[in-house]
Order: structure tokens, then C-alpha cells, then sequence
């Protein structure tokens, strides 16, 4: 039987199953490759993603960054210099023993991240303190034996990502380059029309940081998912790897260290806050197309192609066109696939726009319709599409919004999580054991950490053991 055409699961039913419909059919990607948790990328998927990667390479560009690449293989050896480093990804590593007939003399690892490969050779770059901050990054693939379910885009075995790496003189600069991390990747979230809250994690911790910032986003089904990580390396890889520099007063330091991280998850956000029952909907910034052109014919069909080619010519420099102008389809068939695909402008051409000099849009996020005249067509699609963008992120920030909640004790804690979801705000006394009770009782709420940057101190009792708290957390059921 022929795969039904268009989405048929509906988005408030089954988030779930929606989703999987919707990044197989919307040419966001193909999971039937034949090695669980590696996918293939598609059109619209790979543009997202490199959409959103190349807006962060260029904000790292201007901060000073450079863009570096290193081998994807690791010897054993590195990737034990850190003994935390090692033991957090002891068990998702991928090991290659052999090449060809032979056995390899050390075993080597295909790179879970990449602190390990390139600290062996900054500890090479680095001498002065006039050397310092040193920042590099790179847009590559990692591989990890993910040991959960694998869901994709969302815990796959290859990640597609951006690190970046900076090295500073001081723990303080450190801290102070964290924030611009911050202001960076919110950057890149707004790009996207992602809305998030920066956490400060206190515990599952990255393996070797001694503090991480992470961005979290809510999905539609109220969980909620890490988007990037900030993370404060403090000494412990310089001191493993010997990074050291000379001060200005001749003595000798090691450096201080931070890592960052934003991977394919993107993807997975834009598709699933954005979408609906209809398919994708995408903000313009990441969309591989921005509009597509859409003849109407019946009647004078010579010049409405000659018309459609006018406005794709008038269109084609500024923005990302589609023309269509095949007639295998019919017009209604067309408009259902575009809007599947998330294209954010559908522009028609009829006889009526032909005789009129004007063509009619319609924005795919809430099918509004306009009519421009030709002349005026690029000012005003731009205009529509900066109005896509922004509407699109207002929206999606009053649905984060609303599941945002507060919970002063275990009851109303596992309510909040069973019915709405989302994260909920409460008091701990940092203690490990509650936070492991609370997260067999609650079915999954776990601790996850601090609102970055909130100022509100505890004030009252552990949600779990009635302590006196010490933090203000965010609780969530996490992917």
C-alpha cells in the first residue's frame, strides 16, 4: 500500500507519533539507515541545522574565535588523562581496535567530545600569557554510545554539533566569558524562535566541569531538553594535560579552561515547538526556502509562467525562492505539500494577479492572506517574513511561558508533572538521596538546577525531607 500522503497524526493526540510522522515525512530526515541511532539528513533538516550553526559560527567569528578542525580519532591513552573526563563517558565510547587485518597497537576512540584531543595540542600552542584567552571551535560530529532509547535528533549516537574552547589567565575571566556564552547562545536560540531558561546544574554534571550552564526548552508533550551546554572546566584538564603559561612576573600557571556546546537538538526544537497538525512550520531564519511560487492555471497559462518567472527573477537575489511550475500536481495539492514541508510564504499566481500586477501571499504559521503589487514585492515580503519571525518566537515563548509553575510540596510537585508538565520551580536541601527519592516518586521529575541569574534565595523547606533548603531548583521530566 502507497504511504498516505500529508501528516495523519495530530499533534495534540500523540505528540509523540506526530513527531516521528512529521521529520520522516517533511524531508527533515531518514532514520531506516541500517545502524540504530545514526540518521540520514534531508534538505530540510540539514538546513536548519546549518542555518543555525553557521548564524553561532559567525557571533563566534566576531568574539574572537577561530574555527579549527581535529582528527575524529582519539588514542586511549589522551582520553585517560582526565580520570572524570574518562569515567563520565566510560560507557558510551565507540572503540576502533583494528584497521584492516591488523590490530591496533592502542586502541583509539572515536571522539565523544573533544577536550582530549585538543588539549594534547594547546598544551603545544600555549607558552605566555600574552597567548591568552586562546579561543577556538569547530562544527563536527561526535559519537556516543547512547545507552537510553534513542529518539531522533533528540538522544542519537551521532551528534552533529558546534564545540568551542577557551582558555583563559584567570578563573574570574572564565566566569566572565561564560556570560558571553550565555548572550551568545540566546542569540542563536531567538534565531531559531526557540524560547529556553539557562540553568545552573547541580547535578549530572558534564564529565570534567566543575560548573555547567545549561539551556532547556519545553516540548509540547512537557518535557523538557538540554539545548547547550556552558560548561566551567576550571584546572582540572590543564593540570591532566599541562597547560601551563608564564605570567608576566616570569612564574608559570596552569590555565583555566571552559567548553560549549549547542548539537542537532536544534533541529529537533524547531520541529516540535513549531510545527502543527499540518506539518512543519518554520521561522525564516532556518528555512531552506523561504517561499515557494505557486502558479494557478486554467486560463492565459503562457503568461502566468511568463509572470511566475518575473517574480522569481524580481525575488531570487534576496531571498530563498522555490519556483513551481510543474503541472503533474494540482494547485491543491501543492499548497498541502508546502505546508508540510514549513515553507513560510506561499506566493500565488493566477490569472487575476497576472492582469492585475499583483501576486497573493499567504503565511504558512497562520495562513493569513495579502495582496502586493509587483513593484513593491521584496520590501513587503521581507517585511512579512521579519512579522513570521517575530510572531513565531512571541507565540512559542507564551506557550513556554504558561508551563512555567511552582510547587511547594510533593503533592502538588506530582501533579504538575503528571497533568501539565514542563519546569517546576521548588525548594531543596541539595542532599543527593532527595533528589534520587524525588525522582523515583515523582515518576521522572529530575533536580536539574539553579535559574541562572535569578537572585531569589531558599527560604523555606525541602520538597522531599522537609529540611531547610538551600536552592531554588528547577524540576522537569527530561528526554
Amino acid at each position: 500500500m502507497a504511504e498516505e500522503e500529508g501528516v495523519t497524526k495530530k499533534k495534540s493526540e500523540n505528540f509523540s507519533e506526530w513527531y516521528h510522522e512529521v521529520i520522516q515525512k517533511a524531508d527533515i530526515i531518514d532514520q531506516r539507515y541500517p545502524l540504530q541511532g545514526f540518521l540520514v539528513y534531508k534538505g530540510n533538516g540539514l538546513a536548519i541545522l546549518e542555518k543555525a550553526i553557521g548564524f553561532l559560527e559567525d557571533l563566534l567569528n566576531a568574539n574572537g574565535y577561530t574555527k579549527c578542525y581535529f582528527p575524529p580519532l582519539i588514542p586511549e591513552s589522551l582520553l585517560k588523562k582526565e580520570e572524570a573526563h574518562i569515567r563520565g563517558f566510560q560507557d558510551e565510547v565507540f572503540w576502533v581496535t583494528r584497521a584492516g587485518q591488523n590490530e591496533m597497537g592502542e586502541k583509539v576512540a572515536l571522539r565523544p567530545t573533544s577536550e582530549t584531543a585538543m588539549y594534547e595540542m594547546l598544551k603545544l600552542w600555549i607558552r605566555s600569557h600574552r597567548d591568552l584567552p586562546t579561543k577556538i571551535y569547530q562544527s563536527t560530529s561526535v559519537w556516543r554510545y547512547e545507552t537510553k532509547h534513542t529518539r531522533p535528533l533528540i538522544r542519537d549516537r551521532e551528534l552533529l554539533w558546534n564545540e568551542a574552547h577557551s582558555l583563559h589567565a584567570t578563573l574570574k575571566d572564565v566566569s566572565k566569558h561564560m556570560k558571553e556564552m550565555i548572550r551568545i547562545y540566546s542569540k542563536v536560540y531567538e534565531f531559531c524562535a526557540i524560547p529556553v531558561v539557562f540553568i545552573d546544574v547541580k547535578t549530572g554534571l558534564f564529565a570534567g566541569a566543575v560548573q555547567a550552564i545549561e539551556a532547556y526548552t519545553i516540548f509540547p508533550d512537557g518535557k523538557v531538553l538540554e539545548m547547550g551546554s556552558i560548561n566551567n572546566l576550571g584546572q582540572r584538564f590543564s593540570k591532566a594535560f599541562d597547560i601551563k603559561f608564564v605570567k608576566e612576573d616570569g612564574t608559570q600557571q596552569y590555565v583555566y579552561q571552559g567548553c560549549y556546546g549547542i548539537s542537532e537538538r536544534l533541529v529537533a526544537a524547531v520541529v516540535a515547538i513549531h510545527g502543527d497538525d499540518k506539518g512543519l512550520v518554520l521561522p525564516p531564519n532556518v528555512a531552506s526556502v523561504q517561499a515557494v511560487i505557486v502558479p494557478i492555471f486554467g486560463e492565459d497559462d503562457e503568461n502566468i509562467i511568463k509572470y511566475c518567472k518575473a517574480v522569481y527573477r524580481k525575488l531570487r537575489k534576496k531571498f530563498r525562492i522555490k519556483l513551481d511550475l510543474s503541472r503533474e500536481k494540482t494547485p491543491g495539492w501543492k499548497f498541502n505539500h508546502y505546508e508540510m514541508l514549513g515553507i513560510p510564504v506561499r506566493i500565488e499566481i493566477g490569472k487575476k494577479e497576472v492582469e492585475s500586477k499583483t501576486v497573493t501571499l499567504v503565511r504558512r504559521n497562520d495562513r493569513e492572506e495579502f495582496l502586493s503589487h509587483f513593484e513593491k514585492l521584496p520590501r513587503e515580503l521581507d517585511n512579512i517574513l521579519k512579522s513570521i519571525q517575530t510572531d513565531m518566537y512571541k507565540k512559542a515563548l507564551s506557550e513556554f511561558q504558561k508551563r512555567l509553575s511552582e510547587a511547594k510540596n510533593m503533592d502538588d510537585l506530582r501533579k504538575i508533572l503528571n497533568e501539565k508538565g514542563g519546569l517546576v520551580k521548588t525548594e531543596w536541601c541539595g542532599k543527593q538521596d532527595c533528589a534520587d527519592n524525588l525522582k523515583a516518586e515523582s515518576k521522572g521529575g529530575e533536580i536539574i538546577g539553579v535559574p541562572y541569574g535569578v537572585k531569589e534565595k531558599a527560604n523555606s523547606s525541602c520538597v522531599w525531607c522537609n529540611d531547610k533548603s538551600r536552592y531554588i531548583v528547577y524540576v522537569g521530566n527530561t528526554y
